[in-house]
């Protein structure tokens, strides 16, 4: 864990967070206080090279993020309705 804190730290990041299970293994959010250094960093640090794996470095997004809770909330509606009257469809 130390060696990923090295890659980020030159960019000011403040906040680390790197999963501990099968499914987040090799994810990490990096969170900075300061847009352009999340900038700075995101430009450097794509394509980079850490113990022969290459960073992609991503901005979260938390509209598309939350889009999809959205949807499946909706779903979830639409399907209660559906059964409340009654209603089937061959998918």
């Amino acid at each position: 864990m130390l060696h990923h804190y090295t890659v980020w730290c030159h960019f000011s990041a403040t906040i680390l967070i790197s999963g501990n299970t099968p499914e987040t293994r090799g994810t990490a959010f990096v969170v900075y206080e300061d847009i352009f250094d999340a900038k700075n960093a995101c430009d450097h640090l794509s394509g980079f090279n850490v113990c022969n794996r290459y960073l992609v470095v991503l901005y979260y997004q938390s509209n598309k993020a939350f889009k999809k809770v959205d949807t499946d909330k909706k779903q979830e509606e639409i399907d209660k309705v559906k059964k409340k009257y009654g209603v089937t469809t061959d998918d």
